[in-house]
């Protein structure tokens, strides 16, 4: 067992750092399409509310829940997000990168600037229904419970992972829809690459330099961003899959045919890094871990948040199933993934073939959702095995 959050050893050193961000920011924002006034408007906000907001997060019931592991704490994540939608009394993503640095007890200097840094940026107001600021914290959230597993199945082996691993991945979860514009990759018909994901990593690169950042970390965060691609949907060829198959034949014996996987040119060191493998995966299974790994009722209002944003009326069970198949894959491949997820995602892939049986209705408007509303307990739609 082991308790959630630690102590606040890190807190005031972080405080000293965040202070000194404001010139750093400044000259970031010089070689960035960021608007400079923005930033600093938003930062000096987050700065302002630091106390107050390290204090809400880490008094929720996550933390509240003691030694109980990361595993069990399903249901208190769906308060605290419930909470979150609700009420819009969220912490700030720097409070939340704070909190992470006293957890996972990142010490080195350069480490927490990049945290630092990347949670600043990942702070900017983004108002899409779907990939908005909440979402960027709830995928850092679920990051963490992912590194908290993996690291209590793994500690003390090679396969656990160390303080800059953590703070890289931690980073790339940060900012990695900065800047969304609510658009696919695929824009007036042509399918762009990795356009997203292109933006974010390049959007984020001078503030990365500024503040000390490695050539290593760097390309660590673009790879990683890169794999949270999942388009064309259904595509072997795309960066998710690949990232996935690179996986594969690392940690599950699944070797390919050929003597090589032979990966995209921007994707080809996780053919020899199955570290690079293991924190792609990581992130991409945090991205996907709220809309497809807690329960149906969660599901049902990510699914129509996602579809308002890509400008449909409808959601309905159909698009539940076509996510989990074509996104997820039906399931999550990490070990940490499989330990908190899974046995949600087989619920929620249950309920959503019942849906579909029963005539393929559309859900309510996602303010009218049973997640939102509260009324899933009733029909037992938000029960989870974990």
């Amino acid at each position: 067992m082991f308790s959630f959050f630690k102590t606040k050893s890190h807190k005031k050193q972080c405080e000293q750092i965040l202070k000194s961000l404001e010139p750093v920011l400044k000259k970031g924002a010089k070689d960035s399409v960021l608007d400079q006034e923005r930033l600093i408007s938003a930062y000096k906000e987050d700065l302002k509310a630091l106390d107050k907001d390290f204090d809400l997060f880490s008094n929720n019931e996550i933390m509240r829940s003691g030694r109980k592991e990361a595993q069990g704490n399903t249901d208190e994540v769906i308060t605290i997000f419930r909470r979150w939608q609700r009420t819009g009394t969220a912490p700030s993503l720097i409070a939340m990168a704070v909190a992470m640095i006293d957890e996972f007890d990142i010490a080195q200097p350069d480490n927490m600037h990049l945290v630092l840094m990347s949670a600043t940026l990942g702070s900017l107001d983004l108002e899409l229904p779907y990939h908005n600021n909440l979402h960027f914290r709830k995928v850092a959230l679920q990051l963490m419970r992912l590194i908290q597993v993996h690291n209590s199945i793994y500690g003390e082996t090679s396969k656990a992972l160390n303080e800059d691993e953590i703070a890289v991945m931690l980073a790339a979860a940060c900012i990695h829809d900065l800047e969304h514009d609510g658009k696919g990759n695929t824009l007036k018909g042509v399918h762009e690459p990795c356009r997203l994901e292109i933006q974010s990593y390049i959007i984020a690169e001078p503030f990365f330099k500024e503040c000390g950042a490695t050539q290593e970390a760097l390309d660590m965060i673009k790879l990683m961003l890169l794999c949270t691609d999942v388009s064309p949907l259904g595509e072997q060829t795309n960066p998710m899959n690949q990232m996935k198959a690179a996986y594969r034949s690392h940690f599950m014996e699944e070797q390919s045919k050929i003597a090589k996987l032979n990966l995209s040119d921007d994707l080809k060191l996780l053919e020899t890094d199955p570290k690079a493998a293991l924190m792609s995966c990581m992130l991409q299974e945090a991205d996907i871990a709220t809309s497809g790994g807690l329960s149906y009722a969660v599901t049902q209002y990510e699914t129509a948040l996602y579809r308002k944003e890509m400008g449909f009326d409808d959601a309905r069970p159909q698009h539940i199933l076509d996510f989990l198949k074509d996104v997820c894959q039906r399931r999550f491949l990490t070990d940490a993934g499989q330990k908190l997820f899974a046995a949600n995602m087989a619920r929620i892939y249950a309920l959503a073939e019942k849906g579909v049986a029963e005539g393929d209705e559309d859900f309510p408007k996602p303010e009218y959702t049973d997640f939102i509303l509260g009324k899933s307990a009733a029909n037992n739609t938000s029960k989870t095995l974990n």
